[in-house]
């Protein structure tokens, strides 16, 4: 019966969570999308006489992120905080630099992944590539605080603490690592957006960046440091991106 009950939370949890998210996403980006509409010109949409979404999509990409925020912090609330049993905690210091350390390095092996699969003709094409650009263009302080910081917390929130928690304090960390780690990849490339080749190569991409997350979470036992790591990949993201557009 122990051995049953990470795997029944764990579905609990995401049933919970993508109802959440899926909600709080259309309560937030509708009244965006209503309105960008109103103001359009009738002669606005494009070609196939859909509306042009291009000049609401940073709004859409703020308020798809708070909804993300919500869910996790939904998700914690309900679920997470009443979790009980403890994981054995690195020393903050040492756990922190260990953290920004891997962050980095998690980044600079997708980079290469990336360009490895780019070589093979099976280039993976984000889904959030676009958003992000057109976020940054936009207000780039608030891209900033949006990709750096609000969603690495929320996504580690509900991943790692809350998930990824469940099978740790059960002893079933392995397992809780492979099935966050594809959670998190599924989360961020739900559907080929680009090609069966390029969207398996996104997930495999991004099942690895969940799994680096997931074992910074489970060696320091700290949130915080899986927050960090996040934060500090996404950072250096950004700044490959600005040096490569410069």
């Amino acid at each position: 019966m122990r051995a049953a009950l990470p795997w029944r939370g764990f579905v609990v949890d995401s049933l919970l969570a993508g109802v959440a998210l899926v909600g709080l996403s259309t309560l937030l980006i509708t009244p965006i999308v209503f309105l960008g509409m109103m103001a359009q010109a009738p002669g606005d949409a494009l070609p196939n006489g859909e509306p042009d979404l291009s000049a609401m999509m940073p709004d859409i990409t703020a308020a798809a992120i708070v909804a993300m925020l919500l869910t996790a912090v939904l998700a914690w609330w309900l679920r997470g905080r009443a979790l009980v049993g403890s994981m054995p905690r690195m020393p903050a210091l040492p756990a922190y630099g260990l953290a920004l350390a891997a962050g980095v390095a998690i980044q600079l092996a997708t980079q290469g992944f990336a360009w490895l699969l780019a070589q093979s003709g099976a280039a993976p094409e984000p889904t959030n590539a676009e958003p992000i650009t057109a976020l940054l263009s936009a207000t780039p302080w608030a891209a900033w605080l949006l990709i750096v910081v609000v969603g690495p917390f929320a996504e580690e929130l509900l991943m790692r603490h809350v998930l990824l928690r469940r099978f740790a304090v059960a002893g079933h960390a392995l397992a809780g690592l492979l099935l966050t780690s594809v959670a998190f990849a599924l989360l961020h490339e739900p559907v080929p957006s680009a090609g069966i080749a390029a969207w398996l190569g996104g997930l495999a991409m991004y099942t690895a960046m969940g799994a680096g997350f997931g074992l910074v979470y489970l060696r320091t036992g700290r949130f915080r440091a899986a927050f960090l790591a996040h934060a500090a990949c996404n950072a250096a993201a950004l700044l490959l991106a600005a040096y490569s557009a410069s």
